[in-house]
């Protein structure tokens, strides 16, 4: 007998064997995907470059996002070393872990497993996590992770509250909380679902939620110390992303709320879509069907999105990117199968059309991923794995000397892809936000500077940055000998070049010292 208030999470089973193709399935399609990202060019995207980058320091806190991706790839490079199939394997694993959990979650609150298996796919329907987070993503990706780990042992934790379920809960918690910021708005909407309903309301007296409270305080607790010191610098960025320019306050909310409207429609829009069509013959009955578990779902859906109108009305939020909806509408395909599956309806041909739609975008998005980088030469169009940084690095190793050199760049793209390609000396980006002093370097006698150049513009000069970078340091740098040179991309047209140039200096061995603590 189940108790007053249990989710539905029993009833039809799928066929051993379709659950085993699911299990199966996966592991292939993400193996595919790493295959693919193997065979392309070397070249790494930018959040690729960006951990490639950061993977020198075990920080509490790096930049504008949290540091659990950086984190989890520190610890990968430390184990296996740095190249594309670290940074890559990572990833994977982590979305593959993702469509798991959400699976377990479905389990949960679903009675009909084939609509679990359902659910799962529904998150092939989502732009964001398909394909953008398969194409560049990193912080995004730990979401995706956290967000569905959250979602299993939430609904665990309602099904079968004991100890382990609340430890469960509360690591969910804290990783999703270090995984990035707005992680946050999915346990505050699930708080306040199980708060707004009569039959889950006493859930929130069971004293086991202290030990999930703790488990995620003690998880989030050296970020949350680095974050008090550095709110200002950590923050700048996501705000300039978030706000407007100073629009009077009808026009903002106005815009704040198109803007989620819109980001809404390009994160669930394509979802709703594919499940209308799958289920079009039984929509009427699915729309009016009602079930504790479509109850619950639907307003952690409601709440989720109300905090971010909210956030529109009274915190100056103008500009609301679908990205940024993910840990809340991620929701969304499990809330639609729910439904499904409180309609009771015994209708499997929106089943077969689901799987349809998953196995024609299995197909798809490797195939996508292969064409937009090797069609360059007839598009036009360079992707990042497209930039020759294997020849660049060929180009600046034969800059480094015995003497110990640490490169310097301008930006975490050029750095991290000289990392993977260079691996020995150490190497630092000056774009740094303002508010953070850049990590430390070890002890080096040599400076090798190295940037992008612009065919209308090749350098006479030291960018500005480098050079306040040595006046802080107190080296004379006097004219220095700058080399310029032009690459062809891979995939390229003969006639197309990416240009960067570098420079070289000695400065008689002076440690880089920060001036801003680091925990």
């Amino acid at each position: 007998m189940l108790q007053q208030g249990q989710l539905l999470g029993y009833g039809i089973r799928l066929p051993v064997e379709r659950q085993t193709f699911l299990l199966a399935a996966l592991p292939v399609y993400f193996t595919v995907n790493f295959l693919v990202r193997m065979a392309l060019p070397q070249g790494l995207e930018l959040d690729e470059a960006e951990q490639a980058y950061f993977s020198q320091w075990l920080l509490s806190g790096y930049s504008s996002q949290p540091p659990l991706y950086n984190w989890l790839q520190y610890g990968t490079v430390q184990v296996f070393g740095l190249s594309l199939a670290t940074l890559s394997i990572l990833k994977g694993l982590l979305l593959l872990a993702s469509y798991i959990f959400y699976w377990m979650a479905a389990r949960q609150v679903i009675k009909d497993r084939g609509l679990a298996i359902v659910a799962t796919f529904g998150l092939l329907t989502i732009p964001q996590v398909a394909f953008e987070a398969q194409r560049d993503l990193s912080h995004t990706v730990a979401t995706i992770f956290t967000s569905a780990l959250f979602l299993y042992s939430f609904f665990r934790a309602l099904n079968r509250p004991s100890i382990p379920s609340f430890l469960l809960l509360g690591l969910a918690t804290g990783l999703g909380v270090i995984a990035k910021y707005n992680f946050v708005l999915l346990p505050v909407a699930a708080f306040l679902a199980i708060a707004s309903d009569r039959t889950w309301r006493l859930r929130l007296l069971d004293w086991r939620l202290l030990i999930a409270g703790a488990v995620a305080f003690v998880i989030a607790a050296p970020h949350a110390m680095w974050l008090t010191e550095h709110f200002m610098a950590a923050s700048a960025h996501t705000m300039r992303k978030l706000t407007g320019a100073g629009n009077g306050p009808l026009v903002a909310i106005l815009g704040g709320l198109g803007s989620l409207g819109l980001a809404a429609i390009g994160f669930g829009g394509l979802t709703a879509i594919i499940f209308t069509l799958a289920y079009r013959e039984k929509l009427t009955a699915i729309v009016g069907a009602r079930s504790d578990s479509a109850r619950l779902v639907g307003r952690m859906l409601v709440f989720a999105l109300g905090l971010i109108v909210l956030m529109v009305l009274f915190a100056g939020v103008e500009k609301v990117r679908d990205r940024w909806l993910t840990p809340v509408l991620l929701v969304l395909p499990l809330y639609l199968a729910v439904k499904v599956d409180a309609s009771a309806l015994s209708f499997h041909r929106g089943l077969k059309r689901i799987w349809g739609v998953a196995v024609v975008t299995m197909v798809l998005i490797p195939t996508i991923l292969t064409g937009r980088v090797t069609t360059a030469s007839l598009t036009g169009l360079y992707q990042y794995p497209n930039y020759p940084f294997a020849a660049i690095s060929n180009e600046v190793r034969s800059q480094l000397t015995s003497r110990p050199t640490a490169v310097v760049t301008l930006d975490t793209h050029m750095a991290g892809n000289l990392r993977v390609h260079l691996q020995s000396p150490p190497v630092l980006a000056l774009s740094t936000p303002i508010g953070l002093e850049p990590p430390p370097l070890p002890h080096h006698d040599r400076l090798l500077f190295v940037w992008r150049a612009t065919p209308d513009s090749i350098p006479s000069a030291l960018p500005a940055k480098f050079e306040r970078y040595l006046q802080e340091r107190g080296v004379e740098y006097g004219s220095p000998q700058i080399h310029t040179v032009a690459l062809p991309y891979t995939y390229g047209r003969p006639e197309d070049r990416y240009i960067f140039a570098y420079a070289a200096f000695d400065i008689g061995g002076r440690p880089y010292a920060s001036t801003v603590s680091r925990r």
